[in-house]
């Protein structure tokens, strides 16, 4: 009777011991490690370790919401490696996890923050297109998950709005266009027009990262007030300008009236700098042409790098109604640049040509995504002083803004979704997640709809509040106040 005893415990004895060393197995690798971080100006390398066979991933952003995915990388064991985040900008904090997959679909992660280091003194600007995004679903990975089909969408229906209702034939899909890039790195600028020298630090602290030119000051205060702190342009007719973080110039403002012909403009020239070019909305099919006819624009197109125009609803069209057009004319210029970088000014303060009242955060804050949604690269405030409560609204966009930078300069995708609904869309891939920005332009709420390629089922969630959205396939469907704005972000397929 004992023997059988002694058997019994001596098993038990082999078991316990074969959990806890699957125990101690398991803690061996339960985070990934960071070893450390090397900053840059504009990149960053995140140097990390883990214990055993994983995909990883390193996600970043301007806070804990993150917002942007690396590329993602595959161990087959044990395995130190690094990766590079691009598209940051100067200057800035940065907060980042480490992410890794183990290979039982568990998944954990390791947090960690770094500084990027101040503007350099000599920067060189382009406007070369930028490399294509990378997929994360790497097809190397055992470790991807398939996003099941939702109910009721059997055989990968993505129940998207019939063709009647779409985007009218009329409009143009929606193309990527290049971002300005500084010492090769994509950067999105927020901007500010001729600003004198002692609101610098306030328009630092809310985001501006490019000043075009100063009122009451010449060049060599604006870049020696701004060196280390943010880029330069100076008047196109100073062409042998030079200092620190300077990376162009300038035109005459609204050239297309002001000057009326392209030919009239300075010719500057230079290695490593862009020239900026403000254009009133008289370009556009949904305006009446300038006094020369829209002829002329063709000249102004080829003329500058960075392209940009005005249209301010509220303070020169005089009503709310006219909102939508900050979406459809920004996507008009898109597309008649041509693939260059473009720009739009928001209203951001009282230009006294109206009798309506004032921008409103609220404003802003729509008109501002509305003109990214339209494919702009890169965002103007005019006028450069602003309420306090618009300032504060500038300064949340814009943290923003620099959070999903890498996103928003990248690839199109083009969504469907009924232009007979005030709701407008604009969508971005990058390194394998999705953005979509959705806009309503009715101060009443309204329902968004729209079906993007790709999307297949993954959670959606919304960048400013995290907020989820479960789509059915590719189609979403959700609810947004007057004027709201919602991003949604959806990360790569398994993660």
């Amino acid at each position: 009777m004992r023997r059988p005893a002694a058997t019994v415990i001596a098993l038990a004895l082999c078991l316990l011991a074969a959990l806890g060393s699957a125990g101690a197995n398991a803690s061996r690798f339960d985070v990934p490690t960071v070893l450390g971080v090397q900053a840059g100006a504009f990149s960053a390398v995140v140097k990390w370790r883990v214990d055993d066979a994983a995909r990883v991933v390193v996600e970043v952003g301007a806070d804990e919401r993150y917002g942007v995915w690396s590329p993602t990388t595959v161990t087959q064991d044990a395995a130190a490696g690094r990766t590079t985040l691009t598209g940051l900008e100067p200057a800035t904090t940065y907060r980042f996890r480490v992410v890794a997959r183990w290979r039982n679909g568990t998944r954990a992660e390791s947090k960690g923050s770094f500084r990027t280091d101040p503007w350099p003194s000599s920067l060189s600007a382009t406007v070369a297109p930028a490399a294509a995004s990378s997929s994360s679903s790497d097809p190397l990975s055992p470790f991807v998950i398939t996003p099941a089909v939702p109910p009721g969408l059997a055989g990968g229906s993505t129940g998207s709005p019939s063709p009647s209702s779409s985007i009218p034939s009329s409009a143009a899909p929606l193309v990527s266009s290049a971002p300005l890039q500084i010492d090769g790195v994509p950067l999105f600028p927020r901007m500010v027009w001729k600003q004198c020298p002692t609101y610098y630090p306030t328009s630092v602290a809310a985001g501006i990262n490019v000043f075009l030119g100063s009122s009451c000051s010449g060049p060599g205060e604006q870049l020696a007030k701004l060196a280390g702190q943010a880029a330069s342009t100076v008047d196109a007719s100073t062409p042998g300008v030079s200092g620190p973080g300077l990376i162009g110039w300038h035109f005459q403002d609204e050239a297309d009236m002001s000057v009326g012909d392209a030919a009239n403009l300075p010719d500057p020239s230079g290695g490593g700098r862009v020239t900026f070019l403000t254009l009133t909305d008289h370009f556009s099919s949904r305006a009446a042409p300038p006094p020369d006819g829209k002829k002329i624009y063709a000249g102004f197109l080829a003329k500058a790098d960075v392209i940009g125009f005005d249209t301010y609803p509220l303070e020169v069209r005089c009503t709310i109604a006219q909102i939508d057009n900050v979406y459809w004319m920004q996507r008009e210029l898109v597309q008649l640049a041509q693939g260059k970088p473009t720009f739009q000014w928001i209203e951001a303060a009282r230009m006294e040509h109206c009798p309506t009242g004032d921008p409103t955060p609220t404003d802003v804050t729509a008109e501002t995504w509305l003109a990214i949604a339209g494919g702009a690269r890169g965002i103007g405030y005019f006028p450069d002083y602003w309420p306090e409560e618009v300032r504060n609204q500038v300064t949340k966009t814009n943290r923003e803004i620099v959070a999903l930078a890498p996103a928003l300069l990248d690839q199109v995708v083009n969504a469907t979704w009924s232009a007979a609904n005030p709701v407008r869309v604009g969508v971005r891939r990058h390194n394998g997640a999705l953005y979509v920005i959705a806009v309503n332009t009715s101060t009443a709420p309204a329902t968004a709809s729209f079906t993007v390629p790709g999307l297949a089922g993954r959670v959606l969630h919304v960048f400013e509040d995290g907020r989820t959205v479960r789509p059915y396939g590719d189609l979403t469907v959700d609810k947004l106040p007057g004027l709201g704005v919602a991003v949604y972000v959806a990360a790569p397929a398994g993660w």
